[in-house]
């Protein structure tokens, strides 16, 4: 029998909106989810509301971060309800959870620790602003969590969780031309995210 993981408690807003998107993505047109309580439309308003608030935030004052921590509140909720949703529809279905988007533990199972993702790779793509990423798979890992950083990577404020991928590979777009990137990754299993991996550097073309 398996069971989801929420994981949306120990988010911060940034991790939260990528949570959402991942989620949104995997359950938008998927049969195995057909009526999705809360509904997608209203989980996508919700993340899209986080997203104005994290921007305002950034240079706004404490009504702002405030009301950042309200739309994080409100989005975390919707997250979790839908978690309820596919753990009634799958029927502890472990595939049909993580079609859905969601992280899955098995009761009973061993749960053992993540080693960090290796051969990180980042290349430049043909298309303008966009930088290509692998790595090696790691096994037992449900998803990854990819992150970048834009201006130092021996700094730690300046890592982002930017996407997270079902896949040992990930695209990253929307990037300046002619910059340089940092990105790391690291694996999320049943007992929770493992230890990152190693920096790799690109410059988007």
């Amino acid at each position: 029998m398996s069971t989801i993981i929420k994981g949306t408690s120990k988010l911060n807003a940034t991790q939260l909106v990528a949570k959402s998107l991942f989620i949104e993505s995997q359950m938008t047109g998927n049969p195995d989810v057909p009526q999705p309580e809360p509904k997608l439309a209203d989980v996508i308003a919700a993340r899209e509301a986080l997203e104005a608030s994290i921007t305002l935030a950034t240079d706004g004052g404490r009504s702002a971060h405030a009301q950042k921590r309200r739309d994080q509140v409100v989005l975390r909720g919707m997250l979790d309800r839908l978690a309820g949703y596919v753990t009634s529809v799958a029927g502890g279905d472990e595939l049909v959870m993580r079609r859905a988007g969601w992280s899955v533990k098995r009761r009973g199972a061993p749960v053992g620790p993540l080693t960090p993702p290796t051969d990180v790779l980042a290349r430049i793509s043909s298309f303008t602003g966009r930088v290509l990423l692998r790595w090696q798979a790691v096994p037992n890992a449900y998803t990854y969590q990819v992150y970048i950083n834009e201006t130092d990577p021996a700094d730690a404020n300046g890592w982002e969780l930017m996407g997270v991928s079902s896949r040992a590979k990930h695209q990253v777009d929307g990037l300046t031309p002619g910059r340089f990137y940092w990105f790391r990754v690291n694996a999320v299993g049943s007992a929770g995210a493992g230890p990152l991996s190693d920096v790799a550097r690109c410059m988007a073309a």
